[in-house]
């Protein structure tokens, strides 16, 4: 059984969607500690606090995992960074207490921050804000618990912006589409500069699963970090004008304001040396924003 840990969250969702009508939806287990609604009564779900010892313990019967648990928001860890590092590193330590095998792990290209332009995997830094070092944290315990043999197996991509159906209201997307229904002036700080490279939540979580399922297959040891980006620049003004143009909405454009700007996104060589091996294709992400934006707008809409 391949075990979800963050089965209710948004890249949790996508899974969901992704396996949903396969053969393969009987081998995914889907844990979550709050919105169990978020998971379809058509798989087998379970609860796990990671914060709950007790709860824990039934990790032991599972070899292969996904790991997408843990804080999103990096406001959150902005404001609040003590949270943060719970979320995203005690919760992680909690975890490895039980478990033993193979693992997937969704980090973020925040751990980048403070760098400029295209960056490869192989890259060392410390990051320059809260978020990126609570990640940077967790991918350091990941990687000593793979060396110490607690993990057989892992891979680690860094994730740097995915957007589609489950996401919070408070992010870009959703945000230009309550623009255009509520009639209120978007913002957008930092001029709009910073980089996005979107990708759809139902490619990423294809990546993840077709990551899975090939470090099953592997005999021996294997560790890799892997970006998951759009090779191609895009900021977040590009997205706000595309989306302007399907349906014009009120925004204005500030020069300061923006608290992290994103200067930087990661090389997709890595990348797509696998998705050849998965005969998989970067998505036209340009009609996947017009399509998601449309059904946001018919959901807002009413």
């Amino acid at each position: 059984m391949i075990l979800i840990i963050g089965g209710s969250s948004f890249i949790g969702r996508g899974i969901q969607e992704i396996v949903k009508d396969t053969i393969l939806a009987k081998d995914f287990v889907f844990a979550y500690n709050m919105h169990q609604e978020n998971i379809s009564d058509n798989f087998q779900k379970i609860k796990i606090n990671l914060q709950d010892k007790k709860e824990c313990e039934i990790l032991r019967e599972f070899t292969t995992c996904v790991y997408l648990a843990g804080n999103s928001n990096h406001g959150l860890a902005f404001s609040n960074p003590d949270i943060d590092l719970t979320l995203n590193v005690e919760s992680f330590l909690n975890f490895m207490k039980y478990f033993r095998g193979q693992m997937v792990l969704l980090s973020s290209q925040a751990v980048y921050y403070g760098l400029k332009g295209e960056i490869s995997e192989d890259t060392t830094h410390y990051p320059t804000i809260p978020y990126g070092l609570s990640k940077r944290f967790q991918e350091e315990y990941a990687k000593y618990f793979y060396r110490i043999g607690y993990l057989s197996k892992l891979w680690v991509f860094r994730l740097m912006y995915a957007f589609g159906k489950g996401e919070r209201t408070d992010r870009l997307i959703p945000k230009c589409a309550k623009a255009v229904i509520e009639n209120k002036t978007l913002k957008v700080l930092g001029g709009g500069n910073s980089f996005l490279n979107p990708l759809p939540v139902t490619f990423v979580a294809r990546v993840l699963i077709n990551a899975i399922l090939s470090i099953t297959k592997e005999e021996n040891g294997f560790f890799e970090i892997t970006n998951i980006n759009y090779p191609e620049k895009v900021t977040v003004l590009d997205v706000v004008k595309f989306l302007y143009s399907i349906k014009p909405f009120n925004y204005v454009v500030e020069e300061e304001g923006e608290i992290w700007p994103v200067s930087f996104w990661g090389s997709t060589i890595n990348l797509f040396f696998h998705l050849r091996e998965w005969n998989m294709k970067i998505p036209d992400i340009w009609e996947e924003l017009k399509s998601y934006f449309q059904e946001l707008l018919r959901i807002y809409g009413g």
